[in-house]
Formats: C-alpha cells, sequence, structure tokens
C-alpha cells in the first residue's frame, strides 16, 4: 500500500530540490501544494526533472477521474 505524507509545499526550495533530487520520492495522488491555498495533486516526476501535477478546478477541486487519467498516460 502507498504511503502518502501530509500535503507537501512544493514552493519550498528545499522541498521542491528533494523531489526532483530524488530524496523525496512522492507517490502519485499525493496531495501537494503549489502557491495556492488549494491543494493539487502529484502525478510524476517527468523524465526531464520536472513534476507533473493536477491542480484544482475551481471550486471543485481535483477530480479523481482526471487525476487517474493523467496517472495513467504517465506510464506508472
Amino acid at each position: 500500500m502507498a504511503k502518502y505524507l501530509p500535503a507537501v509545499d512544493l514552493w519550498k526550495t528545499a522541498t521542491h530540490d528533494a523531489v526532483i533530487s530524488g530524496r523525496l520520492k512522492l507517490q502519485p495522488g499525493q496531495w501537494i501544494r503549489c502557491g495556492s491555498d488549494q491543494l493539487s495533486r502529484f502525478v510524476a516526476l517527468r523524465p526531464s526533472g520536472t513534476i507533473w501535477a493536477v491542480h484544482p478546478d475551481g471550486e471543485r477541486g481535483v477530480s479523481m477521474s482526471r487525476l487517474r487519467q493523467l496517472i495513467s498516460s504517465s506510464g506508472r
């Protein structure tokens, strides 16, 4: 079973750098904060070293169907 952390703030340089370097491994679906009060969801770390995330769509938040679709297309 995947282990999730409390929401990770990717706007903190140390956290962002830890994810990019692989020191902090996030599971697909992990709640993350990307400079907003609303939470986003981690999808994958791309081979190019960029973080792929799905962000909330207004007040509806992040739809599970969209998250599943992106995780599936990420090859995970």
